[in-house]
Protein backbone atom coordinates (compact mmCIF):
# COMPACT_ATOMS: atom_id res chain seq x y z
CA UNK A 1 0.00 0.00 0.00
CA UNK A 2 3.01 2.30 0.34
CA UNK A 3 4.74 1.71 -2.27
CA UNK A 4 1.23 2.30 -4.56
CA UNK A 5 0.92 6.12 -2.32
CA UNK A 6 4.39 6.27 -2.90
CA UNK A 7 3.97 5.96 -6.58
CA UNK A 8 0.93 7.51 -7.24
CA UNK A 9 2.57 11.06 -5.45
CA UNK A 10 5.91 10.83 -7.24
CA UNK A 11 3.66 10.62 -10.74
CA UNK A 12 1.32 13.60 -9.98
CA UNK A 13 4.58 15.40 -8.95
CA UNK A 14 6.02 14.54 -11.88
CA UNK A 15 3.25 15.13 -14.15
CA UNK A 16 2.49 18.47 -12.53
CA UNK A 17 6.26 19.36 -13.48
CA UNK A 18 6.60 17.92 -17.11
CA UNK A 19 3.48 20.46 -17.82
CA UNK A 20 5.34 23.07 -16.42
CA UNK A 21 6.24 25.06 -20.00
CA UNK A 22 5.68 27.94 -21.57
CA UNK A 23 3.16 29.07 -23.99
CA UNK A 24 5.19 30.93 -26.83
CA UNK A 25 3.87 34.05 -27.46
CA UNK A 26 6.92 36.34 -27.24
CA UNK A 27 8.53 37.15 -31.18
CA UNK A 28 11.22 38.89 -29.63
CA UNK A 29 10.24 41.89 -27.37
CA UNK A 30 7.20 40.36 -25.34
CA UNK A 31 6.10 37.76 -22.96
CA UNK A 32 5.27 34.27 -22.97
CA UNK A 33 2.57 32.76 -21.59
CA UNK A 34 2.05 29.71 -19.03
CA UNK A 35 0.92 26.44 -20.62
CA UNK A 36 -2.21 25.40 -19.21
CA UNK A 37 -3.59 22.25 -21.60
CA UNK A 38 -2.54 20.20 -24.24
CA UNK A 39 -4.69 17.54 -26.18
CA UNK A 40 -4.13 15.60 -29.00
CA UNK A 41 -1.26 16.15 -29.95
CA UNK A 42 0.23 14.76 -33.31
CA UNK A 43 -3.61 14.55 -34.07
CA UNK A 44 -5.71 16.11 -36.73
CA UNK A 45 -7.63 18.09 -33.38
CA UNK A 46 -4.38 19.14 -31.36
CA UNK A 47 -5.11 22.28 -29.23
CA UNK A 48 -3.68 24.18 -26.34
CA UNK A 49 -4.28 26.55 -23.97
CA UNK A 50 -2.66 28.94 -22.19
CA UNK A 51 -2.28 32.30 -19.53
CA UNK A 52 -0.17 34.83 -18.32
CA UNK A 53 1.21 34.67 -14.96
CA UNK A 54 2.73 36.67 -13.07
CA UNK A 55 5.93 34.71 -13.13
CA UNK A 56 5.51 35.55 -17.11
CA UNK A 57 5.50 39.28 -16.06
CA UNK A 58 8.39 38.90 -14.14
CA UNK A 59 10.32 37.80 -16.28
CA UNK A 60 9.44 40.65 -19.28
CA UNK A 61 9.73 42.99 -16.70
CA UNK A 62 13.50 42.10 -15.61
CA UNK A 63 14.36 41.30 -19.24
CA UNK A 64 12.83 44.92 -19.65
CA UNK A 65 13.23 45.28 -23.88
CA UNK A 66 10.63 48.78 -23.48
CA UNK A 67 13.07 50.09 -20.89
CA UNK A 68 10.67 50.74 -18.51
CA UNK A 69 11.89 49.91 -15.10
CA UNK A 70 14.67 51.88 -13.24
CA UNK A 71 17.75 49.29 -14.13
CA UNK A 72 17.04 50.16 -17.88
CA UNK A 73 16.54 53.99 -17.54
CA UNK A 74 12.66 53.72 -17.25
CA UNK A 75 10.48 55.16 -13.87
CA UNK A 76 9.38 51.74 -12.53
CA UNK A 77 10.48 48.95 -10.27
CA UNK A 78 10.35 45.69 -11.64
CA UNK A 79 7.45 45.03 -8.85
CA UNK A 80 5.59 48.00 -10.58
CA UNK A 81 6.04 47.08 -13.95
CA UNK A 82 4.83 43.10 -13.17
CA UNK A 83 1.53 44.85 -11.31
CA UNK A 84 1.18 47.63 -14.21
CA UNK A 85 0.73 44.43 -16.31
CA UNK A 86 -1.08 42.25 -14.34
CA UNK A 87 -3.76 44.36 -14.18
CA UNK A 88 -3.62 45.00 -17.58
CA UNK A 89 -3.32 41.53 -18.77
CA UNK A 90 -3.64 39.43 -15.64
CA UNK A 91 -6.64 37.71 -17.53
CA UNK A 92 -5.46 36.93 -20.44
CA UNK A 93 -6.20 33.78 -22.45
CA UNK A 94 -4.45 32.23 -24.93
CA UNK A 95 -5.62 28.77 -27.52
CA UNK A 96 -3.78 27.22 -30.24
CA UNK A 97 -5.54 24.53 -32.45
CA UNK A 98 -3.40 21.91 -35.04
CA UNK A 99 -4.50 19.58 -37.69
CA UNK A 100 -1.05 18.41 -37.86
CA UNK A 101 -2.03 15.95 -41.07
CA UNK A 102 -2.93 19.56 -42.98
CA UNK A 103 0.13 21.21 -41.11
CA UNK A 104 -2.48 24.17 -40.30
CA UNK A 105 -2.43 26.08 -36.89
CA UNK A 106 -5.01 28.83 -35.60
CA UNK A 107 -3.77 30.79 -32.88
CA UNK A 108 -6.70 32.44 -31.15
CA UNK A 109 -5.26 35.74 -28.63
CA UNK A 110 -7.38 37.21 -26.07
CA UNK A 111 -8.05 40.31 -28.38
CA UNK A 112 -7.12 40.91 -31.67
CA UNK A 113 -7.89 38.74 -34.72
CA UNK A 114 -7.38 35.15 -35.06
CA UNK A 115 -4.29 34.40 -37.08
CA UNK A 116 -3.89 30.95 -39.28
CA UNK A 117 -0.81 29.77 -40.43
CA UNK A 118 -0.03 26.58 -42.67
CA UNK A 119 3.16 24.56 -42.96
CA UNK A 120 5.75 24.10 -44.36
CA UNK A 121 6.36 27.82 -45.25
CA UNK A 122 7.08 28.79 -48.15
CA UNK A 123 11.11 29.42 -48.78
CA UNK A 124 10.53 33.13 -48.67
CA UNK A 125 8.55 33.42 -46.01
CA UNK A 126 9.31 36.12 -43.27
CA UNK A 127 10.40 34.15 -40.22
CA UNK A 128 11.99 37.32 -38.39
CA UNK A 129 10.88 38.95 -35.06
CA UNK A 130 8.78 41.56 -36.59
CA UNK A 131 6.71 39.09 -38.50
CA UNK A 132 5.31 37.68 -35.27
CA UNK A 133 6.27 34.12 -37.03
CA UNK A 134 8.60 32.47 -34.17
CA UNK A 135 6.21 31.68 -32.03
CA UNK A 136 3.33 30.50 -34.08
CA UNK A 137 6.16 28.08 -35.28
CA UNK A 138 6.65 27.05 -31.44
CA UNK A 139 3.41 26.25 -31.10
CA UNK A 140 3.05 23.89 -34.12
CA UNK A 141 6.27 22.25 -32.44
CA UNK A 142 4.74 21.67 -29.36
CA UNK A 143 1.08 20.36 -30.99
CA UNK A 144 3.06 18.63 -33.69
CA UNK A 145 6.31 17.72 -33.27
CA UNK A 146 5.93 14.42 -35.59
CA UNK A 147 4.82 16.78 -38.55
CA UNK A 148 7.21 19.62 -37.28
CA UNK A 149 10.31 17.19 -37.82
CA UNK A 150 8.73 16.79 -41.16
CA UNK A 151 8.70 20.40 -42.00
CA UNK A 152 12.29 20.47 -40.74
CA UNK A 153 11.18 22.94 -37.89
CA UNK A 154 12.99 21.14 -35.01
CA UNK A 155 16.39 20.50 -34.99
CA UNK A 156 17.48 16.28 -35.11
CA UNK A 157 17.40 16.10 -30.73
Amino acid sequence: MRASLLSIALFTFSLSAAQVADFPLASCAGWNGTLVSRTGTDSSTAVMKGKVTQANFREYCERDPGGETTAHGGKLTVKQCVATYTKANGKDAYRSTANCSEGTLSFVPPRGEPLRVTFPLPEDADVSCASGMPPLIEQFKLLCPQAARKFQLMDDE
